[in-house]
């Protein structure tokens, strides 16, 4: 298939390199450029570009540009994915670079949902991006802020006053296939809870990855969300006493989480 008979264009970010490889996928960088030496001047009809991940507004910008420049905003249209991101007491990220949950929503009393999404500067992908796939720590990132966030969002906003710490107790994970730098969405039910006691939140979730319509990871976690004021305190002791078993001391290193 010719430059010229393509239809649509899926563009993701310049840190997706390899995965672009394809011939209907390219970068932010190489599209631009072949914007620029004329790649697409003699398009017959209307070419979609629609977004994969690490794509921002940024991006966005730099891409418009590029087709008023050549003549081509009418004929190649952009289709911008872009869902209100979690926020940061949400997600308890302090970059935006590193939020992976976008367009939370609550599906009823049990399950939630939300869409993954990368930016080319995630931390988790600064130094490690190895072939055309997205690695699986950024799946088991994903599940980690999608328990804290929906938690946040729909659950611990009854208590505004209280400031939480998330503890995860455990995490069973696997994965079904290789996740790409496309849409994917995160669903999250939980199976378990207690809400009794405002200073100590129980769940256990199951929560799933899915992408072009297989599942890419799921897990079961259990956690608990602590009001800060009763686990910050204990939390502290711990640290003190590791610090002097370390450093040879002779201080108590069990301390009760309840």
């Amino acid at each position: 298939m010719s430059e010229h008979s393509l239809k649509s264009v899926c563009l993701v970010g310049d840190r997706f390199a390899a995965f672009a490889r394809h011939e209907s996928v390219r970068t932010v960088s190489s599209f631009v450029s072949a914007v620029g030496s004329g790649t697409y001047d003699d398009l017959a009809g209307p070419m979609l570009l629609w977004e994969g991940q690490g794509i921002d507004e940024f991006d966005r910008g730099y891409i418009r540009s590029a087709l008023e420049r050549a003549g081509l905003s009418r004929k190649i249209l952009m289709q911008p994915n872009n869902p209100v991101i979690a926020a940061r007491a949400e997600a308890h990220k302090y970059r935006e670079a590193n939020v992976l949950v976008a367009g939370l929503q609550r599906q009823d009393d049990q399950t939630y949902r939300a869409g993954l999404r990368l930016h080319s500067d995630n931390e988790l992908l600064l130094d490690h991006q190895t072939g055309e796939h997205v690695q699986g720590m950024v799946a088991i990132e994903a599940f980690r802020q999608m328990f804290i966030a929906f938690c946040e969002k729909f659950v611990a906003a009854q208590w505004p006053q209280r400031k939480y710490y998330y503890i995860w107790h455990s995490m069973e994970i696997s994965f079904d296939n290789f996740l790409f730098p496309l849409d994917a969405d995160i669903t999250c039910v939980v199976t378990e809870s207690d809400t009794s006691d405002p200073a100590k939140l129980k769940f256990t979730v199951d929560q799933e990855l899915h992408q072009a319509g297989s599942r890419a990871a799921h897990a079961r976690t259990t956690f608990t969300a602590y009001d800060a004021a009763r686990l910050a305190p204990k939390e502290h002791r711990l640290a003190a006493a590791a610090v002097a078993k370390a450093l040879g001391g002779d201080a108590e290193t069990t301390v009760a989480v309840a």
